[in-house]
């Protein structure tokens, strides 16, 4: 019947990778040579850097499953018996040809101005590349491998400026190439993929191109007139508004819109005041607005006589 590797390292069939390499670990520092000399833990030793090779390999332990599924005797304890690796012969032969490597997916945030915009992001990203000293194999010199502790990989974190461009959609996806993990064996790296959430918009509403934007504004300065400071993309800008404003008349600026790169012009915005009723009034201005009230009262008589 079929080795079981999984018996060999003392694990479930729905282990993990993580809990295969802690159980692997465990097993090295009982019978590795250099800890256990007898010819007993020599030969256990060999069994479980088998058992480990196929289990962390994702193809090869897929193999190795599917092949215990169908149940074919392909290891006989005797002397003319056939390892495992007869049956990956094919494998050994593939495992030095160029090997691209994944891509990595990050995530970012941007607010609605930013979106529209343009603006920058740095993104962090762990790289893993085959450990250069004992290329993968976890040992080197007959002992577990310290440049990578016997994981048979070097991880190196890497700061990337991403640039974002403007006008961009929610959920938009940027792609950086040759930017994800190390190729192996001369392969090509994988590439960087940067989702991009926009932040949901609060002050700017756009349609057709044109930004809109309330402004609230004092009773006394729709009445009076005077300058108004408006928020746009691309800092504050002043209007000067007439006596007299009525509520929801609307302003147009140029040149402070959103930025057509094929012309390099930005476009208009629309400046819509509100006239605000204040929330709370000074006794003195209480008395101000009831003065206010009789002055437009005896207006109101004097048209009625007339």
């Amino acid at each position: 019947m079929i080795k079981s590797y999984y018996d060999i390292l003392g694990v479930e069939e729905s282990a993990n990778k993580t809990q295969i390499k802690n159980q692997y670990k465990k097993l090295v520092k009982i019978y590795h040579p250099d800890i256990n000399s007898s010819l007993e833990a020599e030969f256990i030793f060999k069994e479980i850097n088998k058992a480990a090779q196929i289990l962390l390999n994702d193809k090869k332990r897929k193999d190795y499953d599917l092949l215990r599924k169908n149940n074919k005797k392909i290891y006989r304890p005797s002397c003319n018996k056939y390892s495992f690796d007869d049956l990956f012969k094919k494998t050994k032969k593939e495992e030095n040809k160029p090997i691209k490597g994944d891509d990595i997916f990050v995530s970012v945030e941007i607010d609605y101005k930013e979106a529209l915009l343009g603006t920058y992001r740095v993104v962090n990203i762990a790289n893993s590349t085959i450990c250069p000293k004992c290329q993968g194999k976890k040992f080197a010199n007959n002992s577990i491998c310290s440049y990578c502790n016997g994981v048979g990989e070097k991880i190196d974190n890497k700061k990337i400026t991403v640039k974002i461009p403007a006008n961009l959609k929610n959920k938009a996806k940027l792609r950086i190439k040759n930017e994800g993990q190390k190729g192996a064996f001369g392969g090509k790296n994988g590439d960087l993929y940067v989702v991009v959430n926009i932040q949901p918009k609060d002050e700017f509403t756009i349609k057709d191109g044109i930004v809109y934007v309330e402004v609230k504004i004092s009773p006394y300065t729709a009445v009076l007139g005077g300058n108004v400071s408006v928020l746009t993309l691309w800092g504050e800008a002043t209007i000067k508004i007439p006596p007299l404003t009525k509520t929801n008349q609307s302003f147009k600026l140029v040149n402070v819109g959103i930025l057509n790169e094929k012309t390099n012009k930005k476009g208009d915005q629309i400046v819509t005041l509100i006239v605000e009723t204040p929330s709370k009034v000074t006794d003195e201005e209480f008395r101000l607005y009831e003065k206010l009230k009789e002055i437009n009262q005896k207006k109101k008589n004097a048209k009625i006589i007339n």
